[in-house]
């Protein structure tokens, strides 16, 4: 790193020690705080060490809400602790597995550092500002919590994108520390933090309900290290090589931009193929395997590692000179050398070796194909010297580099087809399906969308269809009368409040890929059956299903049909807490947590068994086949609505109206989560479309291409053999007809395809070492003596050196 890198993480480090050795001063004042503060190390604890990774060494922790939490329910003392504990078993974490995250000694201490500057100063902040978190929420308090919350957020990314600009060279465009998707699901997380103070103040169960929605949050935030999986060599761990391209190219350009030193190490393992071929491609795999593991414990967390494919490995180092770089590929070759492999299938551990060559920009080259041209002859130079070398680019002799040059030349100048893949075509869905729900939006079924799983699809009457739609709804509205009749007074203001804020929550609805879209208004449907019953269940329901209608514009019996299966639904929660006459209140807790543990479940049976109903009479698709396909990946889902629900009830009754809207943030979170989660995902289907049609593209244009240069071999060895079969006029045709007879044997034996090619390979050219024979010998019509006989035989070596000399002949030998 650079002295100005080293000079603001050493401060960083500075102001975060003063902060802490300031607060510890009180530690012994903190003696009634430390069952909260277990709670919450243990909590915090545990989302540090289950992190969600994503590319440019950046990773998302559910940690912070615990920290933001305890900013308002430890003292400064505890708080530091509360930060340090979760970040130590982290850091012990990764040493026992000897990972090579957070392997430089700062890494950690600045994390830390980070989180207490950023602490302190929200902390001190809501102490300026003497806000009372108290039993009450008022919108001062709530106020003053945002404004924490923003300082809190500030700090966190402006530290850390300082670091990773002064550290890494990352700009703060390329580490996305600023972008708005980030800083407000952090900002959410913290203000989920602050309802965890809250309810811990009130009843420590409460907070149960609050977290509940962690788990949708951390997939979302999982996506990243999904789609890094993507761009990951599957055998090494490593990136594969179109995304190391692309990161080998973004670090290039800022090497040129900056005029900063740049190093590409290429390696190349010796003879993989006679592992291979001697303990099994398995064995093979492991080795690669153990090999990507050394790479990426022996380079620098910012180094750049990729395998090209075969035993051949790129790695790029930043800010790196030549000296440096030759140090590093010497520690790799060493550790490569020295690493015993144990094999399961071979009782004896497997040794490799590897050849690596190095170059530097902007010393070697100026443009990253001159780069990777210059280490690929270093690493050519390295095998030819013996292997199990280093070889430095400025070392290679000049007229070596412009042999390599030339030969390039004419294999580049060889034509290579073009190939434009079939255009493929868009996915059509019916568009007869009558029902339209707007919790779940499913997609309509395609006609035949059941034949696929072994059912037959089959017409139903259209009768039967109306008849069902017409069910649905009369039992919805005869439902939701008989409960006006029997309930007439209802909460107004309740009820106002669930109206508006289901309707907001329809509007922002989450859009799936290929599946429709998801709201959710569940929670809002549960939270009405709780505290206004079925009457609120309709009324609720209704605001939700007229937003669905504003935005999508469907028949009227489509959204009546969607108000009531959220009425029908509904009514479960709703009677079951009628009848076990549980009032909803902090208290009851515990009793109402059993029958929305019972009845969330019931919810999401009737709800989408009607959808997948309807969806199975219009399109003729399978019942059990639709509701599996569209709707059983939801049940954790409605579970998890359904305690949220119970949360805004019990908010609602403690707190009042604004009670009600601050404790909705977990909710409006989840909404979030959940469309970061799609929006990630439906981002990555369609990176991951494209590069598998590139791949398909890049595929075709290599197997022609291969078939173009194999066809330019034969023609190639048919002429060798020809010009080694006229220097000896006593055979014509010999090299040609002795391919054949050994090709035949080849296949007979049943060898492997590539196999069979080598041996036909090495039968044109098994006497080429004629080409060192003397002439006079080669001619001679007498008898040969004794000596000339033995000269002759050693054609055979001869030509064995002639392809140990050529790296793809060498097989050959």
């Amino acid at each position: 790193m650079t002295s100005r890198a080293w000079a603001y993480i050493l401060s960083v480090l500075l102001v975060g020690a003063i902060l802490s050795g300031l607060a510890l001063q009180g530690l012994t004042e903190s003696t009634f705080q430390w069952l909260t503060f277990a709670a919450l190390t243990a909590l915090a604890t545990s989302a540090q060490l289950y992190t969600a990774r994503a590319p440019g060494h950046q990773s998302y922790h559910l940690t912070i809400i615990f920290f933001f939490a305890g900013i308002f329910l430890l003292t400064p003392a505890l708080f530091v602790l509360l930060v340090v504990i979760p970040h130590l078993v982290e850091w012990a974490k990764e040493r026992l597995v000897n990972s090579p995250r957070l392997r430089n000694w700062y890494l950690q201490p600045f994390n830390i550092a980070v989180h207490i500057i950023a602490g302190s100063a929200a902390g001190w902040l809501y102490t300026m500002l003497a806000a009372d978190i108290g039993m009450s929420i008022t919108p001062s308090s709530v106020l003053t919590i945002m404004a924490a919350a923003i300082l809190y957020v500030s700090l966190n990314h402006l530290l850390i994108g300082q670091a990773l600009v002064l550290a890494r060279g990352v700009s703060w465009r390329e580490s996305g520390v600023l972008a708005i998707e980030n800083l407000v699901t952090d900002l959410i997380l913290l203000l989920l933090g602050y309802t965890v103070s809250v309810l811990w103040t009130l009843n420590p169960a409460l907070i149960v309900p609050a977290l509940s929605p962690l788990v949708l949050i951390y997939r979302a935030l999982m996506i990243p290290q999904l789609k890094q999986e993507a761009r990951t060599d599957e055998k090494t761990g490593l990136w594969n090589a179109r995304h190391f391209l692309r990161l080998f190219e973004a670090e290039f350009e800022r090497a040129t931009r900056f005029q900063r030193p740049l190093a590409l190490i290429m390696a190349d393992l010796d003879l993989l193929r006679n592992i291979n071929n001697t303990y099994g491609h398995l064995a093979g795999d492991a080795v690669l395997s153990g090999i990507g593991q050394i790479i990426r414990e022996t380079i620098r967390e910012y180094d750049i590692a990729g395998r090209f494919g075969g035993e051949e490995f790129a790695i790029a180092l930043p800010e790196t000179q030549a000296a440096e770089a030759v140090a590093i590929a010497e520690r790799i070759r060493q550790a490569v050398e020295t690493t015993s492999f144990e094999i399961s299938t071979t009782p004896t551990p497997i040794h490799a070796t590897m050849s690596l060559g190095v170059a530097c920009f902007p010393t070697d080259a100026s443009t990253t194909t001159d780069l990777i041209h210059e280490a690929d002859v270093a690493v050519y130079q390295a095998k030819l010297k013996g292997r199990n070398r280093v070889v430095n680019a400025s070392d290679v002799p000049h007229y070596i580099k412009l042999e390599s040059a030339a030969a390039e030349e004419r294999v580049s100048s060889l034509p290579t087809p073009s190939f434009s893949p079939r255009p493929q075509a868009k996915a059509t869905q019916s568009s007869q399906n009558p029902v339209t729900s707007s919790q779940p939006t499913p997609a309509a079924a395609p006609k035949h969308a059941a034949e696929g799983n072994g059912h037959c699809a089959r017409t139903y009457p259209r009768a039967w269809v109306w008849s069902f739609i017409s069910a649905v709804i009369i039992a919805g509205a005869g439902l939701t009368c008989l409960a006006f009749i029997r309930h007439p007074q209802l909460d107004l203001v309740a009820l106002g409040l669930l109206i508006a804020m289901a309707a907001a929550a329809e509007l922002a609805h989450v859009d799936l890929y290929d599946h429709g879209a998801i709201s959710v208004g569940v929670a809002l449907v549960v939270a009405a059956a709780l505290i206004t019953g079925i009457p609120g269940v309709a009324a609720v329901s209704a605001a939700s299903a007229l937003a669905h209608s504003l935005r999508r514009r469907p028949a009227i019996y489509k959204t009546a049909f969607n108000w009531a299966t959220h009425v029908l639904a509904g009514s479960v929660p709703a009677l079951t807490i009628s009848l076990l006459a549980i009032p909803v209140r902090v208290s009851n807790l515990p009793l109402l947590t059993i029958p929305i543990v019972l009845t969330a479940p019931a919810y999401y049976i009737v709800e989408t068994g009607l959808i997948a109903a309807a969806i199975s009479f219009s399109s003729g698709a399978h019942f059990i086949t639709t509701w599996r396909d569209r709707f059983r990946w939801l049940a954790g889902h409605y579970i998890v609505l359904g305690f949220l629900g119970l949360f805004v009830a019990i908010a609602f009754v403690a707190f009042g109206p604004l009670g009600a809207v601050v404790f909705t943030l977990p909710v409006l979170m989840m909404r979030y989560a959940q469309k970061q989660y799609i929006d990630r995902t439906q981002e990555s289907v369609r990176e991951l479309t494209r590069m598998n049609q590139e791949l398909s593209q890049a595929n075709q244009e290599v197997i022609s291409a291969s078939r173009a240069i194999r066809r330019l071999n034969d023609e190639l060895f048919l002429t060798l053999s020809k010009i080694i079969d006229a220097r000896d006029p006593y055979v014509h045709g010999h090299a040609a007809k002795v391919a054949d007879y050994a090709t035949a044997i080849a296949v007979e034996l049943d060898l492997p395809a590539d196999v069979v090619e080598r041996v036909r390979q090495a039968a044109f050219l098994h006497d080429i070492g004629k080409l060192g024979i003397s002439e006079q010998v080669l001619h001679k019509p007498a008898e040969l003596t004794d000596e000339e006989y033995e000269y002759v035989k050693g054609h055979v070596t001869l030509g064995a050196e002639f392809l140990e000399t050529s790296c793809d002949l060498r097989h050959l030998s």
